[in-house]
């Protein structure tokens, strides 16, 4: 018996099943892959949003007397502190939330985004007389994926 012509076509005929498997493997496996970089996309905003939303709260919450929002081309939420003459400010600069500290006669500016994120708007709106609504959008500079987050917050110790 000769069998020497199959083992030929059984390799070409394996070596084309492997082919179709991987083929379909890659197309079942390519919208997983971009899912789980829109999942990143979206933990790294949500982690950015909640990390400048803490400086807010806390000023908001613990510190403010009173607060002032100035609404235009550039929203800012003016904290005026119940310690002492301290002024915290919020506003959007360089693509970054930052909190100017107002002391006496010195002043100092932190930028309060992480570096993989930009800062693309910063709103504030008065909701009532203790509270206010804070509403950011963050950009992913690698995914250039860009989400928007809304933040309600009561003052615990002032008014506007």
């Amino acid at each position: 018996m000769n069998n020497k012509g199959y083992l030929l076509t059984e390799a070409c005929l394996a070596l084309a099943v492997g082919a179709v498997a991987a083929a379909v493997l890659y197309n079942a496996l390519l919208p997983v892959s971009v899912s789980l970089k829109n999942l990143q996309s979206d933990l790294l905003l949500s982690r950015a949003a909640r990390y400048s939303q803490s400086f807010i709260e806390q000023e908001l919450l613990l510190h403010s007397a009173g607060v002032k929002i100035t609404i235009g081309s550039n929203d800012k939420i003016i904290c005026a502190e119940t310690r002492g003459n301290r002024q915290v400010t919020f506003y959007r600069s360089g693509g970054a939330l930052a909190r100017e500290i107002k002391y006496n006669s010195t002043k100092g500016v932190n930028p309060l985004s992480l570096e993989e994120v930009t800062l693309e708007s910063f709103k504030a709106e008065q909701l009532g007389a203790d509270k206010i609504k804070v509403i950011i959008q963050l950009k992913d500079n690698a995914a250039g994926r860009s989400k928007k987050f809304t933040e309600v917050y009561t003052l615990a110790n002032g008014s506007f």
